[in-house]
């Protein structure tokens, strides 16, 4: 309907205008909606919530009254925005401008049915600290890892996270959040995530390769976020390596000799096999990258055949698709030690190698994504939801 257009292009003159207050007049301007449309919307949205009157100061030495200024509401609607990592969970609240108003890190659950019932009760948990806030709650994105079919409302791929066979995730949250939910693939809400942080970069085709304790792949081709024809587009973990680091390795993926855990045992197997080492107990990657620094072989080594595994495979991406960058984040790919050594190797097998750099918003990366994700939806459906209620002028 022609009035509930106008509406959103009304409402998208206050979203960018963000915190700062903006003249009727200088929307008309913007929109070239009549005045008296223009005052009837305004004074819709107003009355709906959305956005309010701010006080205007006659200034000194001016004529006639002065333009009454108006600002979004930020409040009129918040979202809940999730990150369900394999072994931590971030829940979060952001407004409307998605500036994020509560978050809590929990643990995984090693189930999916329980993981979801951990985001549930966060989810109240920060809802209750919000007071009247809490009221605007009006939609929510989850990202997982795995592979979310829509039409069939189920998680697949999900090895990291057993349980969700039968479970109809968006359904089942929606029922107990009282909202809409979304799912989406975890990087690729990264992805989304990342792309929002490059704005202005006039980047328009990259990827996004996250690995910690899995990996994966998010593609933005032309501006777009690729998910395939299955929503399987980016699963770069599940490539089967046929070398890696000179051995050879029958049958194993990505994953299997570049996530954390990987990278842990090939450590192990280095000092085994007789490599010098000065890292002592169950160690973590991060230790393991600083001590290839200072030249530890076991850590060198390990370092060695994951970069390179992960070089080749990406490799296979960059051929085809041609990114001009390619962020790595994850607990892994985000470290600087990881990506210089990617980019010491990737030219073994590229010609033609696009900018390899790790991620600025690191850990946070699906969270953000996953906000921006919901807030997309919200917004385009507050001002229908709102302005529907009333009759058509």
């Amino acid at each position: 309907m022609l009035r509930l257009r106008n509406g959103q292009a009304v409402f998208d003159r206050f979203i960018q205008a963000g915190l700062q207050t903006i003249s009727r007049a200088e929307i008309a301007r913007q929109t070239g909606l009549s005045k008296p449309t223009l005052n009837a919307l305004v004074s819709d949205l107003e009355k709906a919530g959305v956005v309010k009157l701010i006080p205007s100061v006659q200034t000194h030495g001016r004529i006639g009254r002065p333009a009454a200024s108006y600002r979004l509401e930020v409040d009129a609607a918040i979202v809940v925005g999730v990150d369900m990592g394999a072994t931590k969970t971030l829940v979060g609240v952001a407004d409307l401008l998605g500036e994020v108003i509560a978050v809590e890190r929990i643990e995984t659950p090693p189930h999916a049915g329980a993981a979801v019932d951990g985001v549930v009760a966060t989810t109240h948990r920060l809802l209750e600290g919000l007071g009247d806030r809490a009221l605007g709650l009006e939609g929510a994105c989850v990202g997982v890892p795995g592979v979310y079919r829509p039409e069939l409302d189920r998680v697949e791929m999900a090895p990291n996270l057993p349980g969700f066979g039968d479970l109809a995730i968006a359904a089942e949250l929606s029922r107990q959040l009282g909202i809409p939910v979304s799912i989406e693939n975890d990087v690729n809400l990264a992805t989304v995530g990342e792309a929002n942080a490059m704005a202005g970069e006039g980047v328009r085709d990259f990827a996004a390769i996250s690995i910690g304790t899995g990996i994966g792949m998010g593609l933005v081709l032309d501006g777009e976020l690729y998910r395939g024809a299955h929503g399987a587009a980016g699963e770069i973990g599940s490539v089967k390596l046929p070398r890696v680091g000179g051995d050879v390795f029958h049958a194993l993926t990505l994953e299997d000799v570049a996530s954390a855990p990987a990278i842990r045992k090939l450590f192990h197997r280095a000092v085994e096999a007789g490599h010098r080492t000065g890292l002592d107990g169950d160690v973590d990657v991060p230790a393991i990258f600083a001590a290839s620094v200072q030249g530890d072989e076991a850590a060198e080594a390990a370092l060695r055949i994951a970069a390179d595994s992960v070089a080749f495979a990406t490799s296979y991406f960059c051929w085809v698709n041609d990114p001009a960058k390619v962020v790595f984040g994850g607990g892994v790919g985000a470290n600087p030690v990881f990506v210089e050594a990617v980019r010491a190797r990737i030219g073994r097998y590229l010609t033609v190698v696009p900018e390899l750099v790790p991620s600025t918003i690191g850990g946070q990366a699906a969270f953000l994504g996953a906000v921006s994700t919901a807030l997309s939806g919200v917004r385009k459906s507050l001002v229908t939801k709102r302005l529907g209620r009333r009759n058509d002028r």
